[in-house]
């Protein structure tokens, strides 16, 4: 008698859960992806081949469709290196990365010469086989070496993310950093 009831109590919360998880929907995002800034952590490193702060920065994200992330192997249009007239893609990278310097109590981009960027790739995020909402959190991890801003400097970043489809998400300033 007492198993008989212990099996129709277990059935009881099986029928409950089901029936609660069947009333969840999925989250409704638009299909552009939106970033919020999270946090970012700065480390200095002292090391044989010279002296780097390590900067991560972590956004999380929402996108309607989900359709986040590439892979390296994706070099073709739209995610080429150059476009048509030879000049830099802006879409084969899809995590955008604009470094700014505190300048006479204003900050200001900081554009480093010739064609080096911050920029980069994120990789798909799964299920890559289904089109559907997704969130979470991504972190961006670089090095910053001695000499690339003057010592002591105030440095914050501007960051936004490209989907698949080319949707540029709002842009985030992180936190400022002091740089060794």
């Amino acid at each position: 008698m007492l198993t008989i009831r212990t099996l129709v109590l277990g059935a009881s919360f099986l029928l409950a859960g089901a029936g609660v998880s069947s009333c969840l929907t999925a989250p409704d995002y638009p299909d552009t992806p939106s970033i919020e800034f999270e946090n970012i952590r700065s480390e200095r490193v002292v090391a044989d081949i010279g002296n780097y702060d390590t900067v991560t920065v972590t956004v999380s994200f929402r996108d309607g469709d989900g359709d986040l992330g590439l892979d390296n192997s994706e070099t073709n249009a739209p995610y080429n290196l150059n476009d048509a007239s030879g000049q830099p893609n802006k879409f084969y990278n899809n995590y955008f990365f604009q470094p700014q310097i505190l300048r006479d109590g204003t900050f200001v981009d900081f554009n480093f010469t010739g064609s080096f960027r911050y920029d980069s790739r994120f990789p798909r995020i799964p299920p890559i086989d289904r089109n559907e909402p997704k969130r979470g959190n991504l972190s961006f991890g670089l090095q910053i070496f001695q000499g690339t801003f003057p010592a002591g400097s105030q440095v914050r970043f501007k960051v936004s993310i490209a989907d698949r489809a080319l949707n540029v998400s709002n842009e985030v300033i992180t936190d400022p950093i002091t740089i060794q």
